[in-house]
């Protein structure tokens, strides 16, 4: 499948990581990929369980208005799944001696991945500018604090210069997830008469050619000839027919974009309290009532009241939070694990400036 699919862009990135050796704004060095470890480390995920409720602090990701699903791993290489299976008698008589090691694939280097999905109309490369465009306006400091260690980041600045960095590593999705179609979309088909009734016609004709040559002589067998090739012609052009009517893309599925995405999730849970909170009334008074939610729930307004993204219930909807400072380290903790108080604007994923310096890390 393409990176394009249902009304979603799926992206993914695949980023070589730095091997030169770092010094922190307060002189210490290390590698690249430890400080790859730290900014991911302090990069504040949705508020999606109790834990990261408790720290309050949402995904810079929920500043987008576009992102579904948004992720970052580090690849230190890849995995060894043993030999290529091969047939043990023919090792036994024409080898390769088992005991002898065969190569094994490594990674270069550590490879930054980043994954996202996202609301989009096309699968054009303007849509994918115009994504990466709003993640450098909504969380650029956490972007570089991350891709400083990468390969040809430094000296990026701009929303334009991330958005080419990211369309060079950018890899072609192969298998994206979309799971917000509830029943099987309507596709357009291909006629089977207009795919099969030319090959057939010119099938017979060719056939017919090649019999009435045997007979006749004559000019037959040229015929038969063109019939052949017309054959051969219409069978690619089936081919082709069914071949592009298979890369199209799903449409969109009703109601999957973002804004609808959330706003059930809200319904959901404010309905839930609804019927809780209505067992037992009466019909005027549950009438009543249903009239007071629709009034105040707005079910037909993506726009709002609605949830906010990154949190799982509706009731945690904190206040969106801008670039800031760095986040307290895992030494700011006291002995029973509690972090210090922040700061009303902190701010998820910033870290020091890392510079290039010379030796062994």
């Amino acid at each position: 499948m393409p990176n394009f699919d249902g009304g979603h862009y799926f992206l993914t990135v695949l980023v070589p990581v730095r091997t030169d050796v770092l010094v922190t704004d307060d002189g210490q060095t290390c590698s690249p990929v430890a400080a790859l470890h730290r900014a991911l480390l302090v990069l504040p995920t949705a508020l999606q369980s109790p834990e990261t409720e408790r720290i309050g602090i949402n995904s810079p990701f929920s500043r987008a208005t576009r992102t579904h699903f948004a992720r970052f791993a580090i690849l230190t290489d890849v995995v060894f799944n043993g030999r290529n299976p091969r047939n043990s008698l023919q090792v036994a008589l024409r080898g390769p001696n088992p005991v002898l090691a065969e190569p094994v694939d490594q990674l270069p280097c550590p490879y930054l991945m980043f994954v996202a999905d996202f609301d989009a109309r096309s699968g054009d490369e303007s849509e994918l500018r115009s994504y990466l465009d709003e993640l450098w306006r909504t969380m650029s400091r956490e972007l570089t604090s991350i891709f400083d260690t990468c390969e040809g980041f430094k000296g990026i600045k701009d929303s334009r210069g991330f958005q080419d960095y990211v369309l060079r590593c950018q890899i072609e999705t192969t298998m994206p997830f979309n799971d917000y179609w509830t029943e099987s979309p309507r596709l357009p088909s291909l006629s089977v008469e207009t795919l099969i009734w030319p090959p057939l016609a010119a099938a017979a004709v060719t056939a017919l050619a090649v019999l009435l040559g045997l007979f006749h002589g004559g000019p037959w067998f040229g015929i038969a000839a063109l019939g052949l090739a017309a054959l051969a012609a219409s069978l690619f052009v089936a081919y082709r027919r069914v071949m592009r009517q298979g890369a199209e893309p799903f449409p969109t599925a009703p109601d999957s974009d973002l804004p609808s995405v959330l706003k059930a999730l809200y319904l959901q849970q404010a309905f839930t309290r609804f019927a809780i909170d209505n067992q037992g009334g009466d019909d005027a008074a549950l009438h009543a009532a249903f009239g007071k939610f629709l009034a105040e729930h707005k079910p037909a307004d993506p726009s709002g009241p609605t949830q906010p993204a990154g949190v799982v219930r509706s009731s945690l909807a904190p206040p969106p939070v801008p670039p800031g400072p760095l986040l307290p380290s895992l030494d700011d903790y006291d002995a029973e694990g509690e972090p210090p108080p922040l700061p009303p604007v902190a701010a998820a994923g910033a870290f020091p400036k890392l510079e290039t310096t010379q030796g062994e890390p």
